[in-house]
């Protein structure tokens, strides 16, 4: 029987995704729960497990294919099966399974009818091995499957349409496909590429990556031809923040590319948050007991604490003293959901974008189990191994641009959450302390509120009453 597994929904409101990597080639043999594809969504990359065990067939998309939630994703070749007993049977020359049923889905009495269980082969995420698929059977002219019914002429015509272009054999150095063809694209001598990873082989990024170095200028192409974008896990990557003078030798210059679905996704919300009619409230506060204080918590300590989980508890206080802004908004409905529970978004900056994985229940943590889970939620969202569990829920949202030398900034609120907070750069400043003007620690913020919903007077008070709790922190252990 030829199984058509459908690229599940692995995530509240996914409609798509996009094929980084195939783990295996057509004609191999898979056991349920072995991963089939890399696919990166709006928010993760994700390894899609295969439902069943049998031998894949072919596949529905090809590497660097966006594909929708509910389009066919593989062929299976599962033994001991006939068509006529899985709902989700296929049959190359009759088209796709009847019922629309999710891949995986169980049949109560082997009619073929939804006995409402489904499996959604989804196991874990991880960052994108950013290798190739080499060129199937189908591609090179091999034979189909011993069960496979011939295809009709028009499924023929459109396969020989889509099919691949096949690739001569790796010769020294080892370099797949896409790194050959990029290679040709800016006169790029393979001989001359060392690949990322020892041993490795040359991928797309280590082509684009020599180019730059060399500052070769890509070859003109026929017409108003459109680049390719690099076959790399996130297509390029752009600069990090805390080095932005430097740009990475893989972002393609003087090329078109498209966007990723995350810088995508982060498009749209921008385009979002510009509809809120935003307010912005600047303020700083001496914070020279704070500084004080974490010196002496991170003295002779391995791990260090930084800022940061001191800022969500003064977040998490000051929250509970005006809960107006750890709140949602429903422009549509007009309705205001007040949250008991605090959960604080940091924004993260990623190569591949801007991220805001969420700490929930910060109220009920400790400065150090803060600093513990935040460094760890972050690592993992640079290395696109986030959970998309660790990106949902959070009531209010915190950006520290600090480190990166910024002072006051008007930061973007995330919706449908009401207010962000901005964190400036800690620094040394005149002030007037107790009536004499001596070098103080100030801390600059910068809180952004949605004025539908709230107003200024709180959330004026909101901020001093956050900076307060930061200038006197033994307040904020006591309020804990």
């Amino acid at each position: 029987m030829s199984y058509e597994f459908k690229f599940p929904d692995i995530g509240e409101g996914l409609t798509e995704g996009k094929i980084l990597e195939f783990k295996v080639s057509p004609g191999a043999e898979v056991n349920a729960g072995d991963i089939l594809a890399i696919v990166e969504t709006d928010k993760v990359v994700a390894e899609i497990a295969s439902p069943k065990s049998g031998v894949v067939v072919r596949f529905g998309s090809e590497v660097g294919e966006r594909i929708s939630v509910g389009a066919t994703l593989a062929y299976i070749d599962v033994a001991g099966g006939t068509a006529a007993s899985d709902g989700n049977g296929f049959s190359p020359a009759a088209g796709r399974a009847p019922g629309g049923l999710l891949p995986g889905s169980d049949t109560a009495d082997g009619s073929g009818k939804s006995a409402g269980h489904h499996h959604q082969a989804l196991v874990g995420t991880l960052d994108a091995a950013p290798s190739v698929l080499p060129p199937s059977d189908e591609a090179s002219g091999g034979a189909p499957p011993d069960d496979a019914e011939p295809p009709d002429d028009a499924e023929a015509a459109d396969r020989a349409q889509h099919a691949p272009a096949v690739e001569p054999p790796d010769e020294e150095p080892p370099g797949t496909p896409a790194a050959r063809r990029r290679a040709r694209d800016l006169n790029v001598d393979l001989q001359q590429v060392q690949p990322r990873r020892a041993g490795g082989r040359i991928l797309p990024g280590d082509v684009e990556r020599a180019a730059g170095e060399r500052q070769v200028v890509p070859q003109a192409r026929p017409g108003n031809a459109r680049p390719p974008a690099a076959q790399t896990g996130s297509d390029f990557a752009f600069p990090l923040i805390d080095d932005p003078l430097v740009t990475p030798a893989h972002l393609p210059l003087g090329q078109t590319v498209e966007l990723t679905i995350l810088r995508k996704t982060i498009a749209h919300t921008m385009e979002t948050s510009r509809k809120i009619p935003t307010a912005t409230i600047f303020d700083v506060g001496v914070v020279e007991d704070l500084v004080e204080l974490r010196a002496k918590v991170n003295a002779g300590a391995e791990v260090r604490v930084s800022f940061q989980p001191f800022f969500m508890k003064a977040l998490a206080t000051a929250l509970r003293r005006y809960p107006v802004l750890n709140a949602h908004f429903n422009p549509v409905s007009e309705e205001l959901t007040v949250f008991k529970d605090i959960h604080v978004g940091v924004a993260v900056n990623t190569e591949a974008g801007l991220m805001v994985p969420v700490i929930h229940n910060v109220e009920n943590k400790t400065i150090r189990q803060i600093d513990a889970e935040m460094k760890d939620v972050v690592e993992r969202a640079k290395g696109r191994q986030i959970r998309i569990e660790d990106l949902r829920g959070g009531t209010f949202s915190l950006t520290n641009f600090g480190p990166f030398g910024g002072l006051y900034a008007s930061p973007m609120i995330y919706p449908p959450q009401v207010a962000i907070i901005g964190a400036g750069r800690i620094h040394q400043a005149p002030m007037v302390v107790a009536g004499a003007v001596r070098p103080a620690w100030v801390l600059p913020v910068s809180l952004a509120f949605d004025h539908r919903v709230v107003d200024g007077v709180p959330a004026a008070e909101f901020s001093s009453y956050f900076l307060e709790l930061l200038r006197a922190p033994q307040e904020l252990f006591v309020s804990m």
